[in-house]
């Protein structure tokens, strides 16, 4: 039975969600003697741990799914956004370091910092070709590292205020979630090709997107400043349904025929049937944000 993970930034814990019943059925506690705040923001899970970002403390907590204990934390370095993992090694974006950490999850650690470009929000990783993507907010730009050869690093120019970057299935793609927030414009989603790295094509979606979730052809946007989510058909660069859910959406992952999204104004969790755009909410931590299934 799958399980919806979902971090509560301001309430320093960790929501389980059974997805047979649409219920909360735990609270994984972050907080520890050595910390006073958490601030869980971004995670993915390697085996049957869940690993966490921390941007308050700076940290990365391992959790114990089966058991849903916080067992190891770690020190990292200064805000962490977001985290991916490849094999025996976590890579963590610092926002106001500028960097990536390397951390070992064999030895427990840090093997090396890389820098990358102002403000890194969001990491994701092409396994495939060894590839790290990372947006970088104040600075408009991606930064795409070699696992393999950190030298080689490329940076690429994108639209105002990138949030969010993603691989396509595919990994010929990368699409970015350009937020423009702060401005009277709405944000977009860009294609990017990652053979010449040049813009495939730019849809238009709400007002400061700040999240999406790829399932292989749609891509499901949340828009943190109308209260809305995007379904963005990507093979025919358009946006082809928005659907009203209130608030200030966050967080955003689709499993079967449903999109579960963070509500971070109001601490709640919505389940929409994609279809028939019907709505089940249940309330959970403070500012949900990071999600991830397992």
């Amino acid at each position: 039975m799958e399980n919806l993970y979902v971090c509560n930034t301001s309430s320093d814990f960790i929501s389980v969600i059974n997805l047979d019943f649409f219920k909360e059925k735990h609270k994984i506690n972050l907080r520890t003697n050595n910390y006073n705040k958490m601030g869980p923001h971004g995670m993915c899970v390697k085996n049957d741990k869940l690993l966490v970002a921390n941007n308050y403390s700076d940290s990365l907590s391992i959790i114990d799914i089966k058991n849903y204990k916080n067992v190891e934390n770690y020190f990292i370095g200064s805000n962490c956004n977001d985290l991916v993992v490849n094999e025996d090694m976590a890579y963590i974006i610092c926002g106001d370091l500028n960097n990536v950490i390397l951390f070992n999850l064999t030895n427990k650690v840090i093997e090396e910092s890389v820098p990358c470009g102002n403000l890194p929000f969001s990491i994701d990783i092409n396994k495939k070709k060894k590839l790290l993507a990372i947006s970088n907010v104040q600075e408009d730009s991606l930064t795409l590292i070699d696992c393999e050869n950190r030298d080689n690093t490329k940076k690429i120019r994108v639209g105002s205020y990138p949030t969010k970057a993603i691989f396509t299935s595919d990994g010929n793609y990368i699409l970015v979630c350009e937020s423009n927030i702060g401005s009277d414009f709405r944000g977009n989603i860009s294609i990017i090709s990652l053979k010449n790295f040049n813009l495939v094509n730019r849809i238009e979606v709400g007002n400061s997107p700040v999240d999406m979730y790829y399932d292989g052809k749609n891509c499901f946007v949340s828009n943190f400043g109308e209260g809305s989510i995007s379904i963005v058909d990507t093979n025919c660069y358009r946006e082809i349904k928005k659907i009203n859910v209130g608030g200030m959406p966050r967080g955003i992952v689709k499993a079967n025929n449903y999109v579960y999204v963070g509500d971070n104004y109001n601490d709640l969790l919505f389940r929409i049937d994609i279809k028939g755009e019907k709505k089940k909410v249940i309330r959970i931590g403070g500012e949900p944000t990071g999600m991830t299934i397992y």
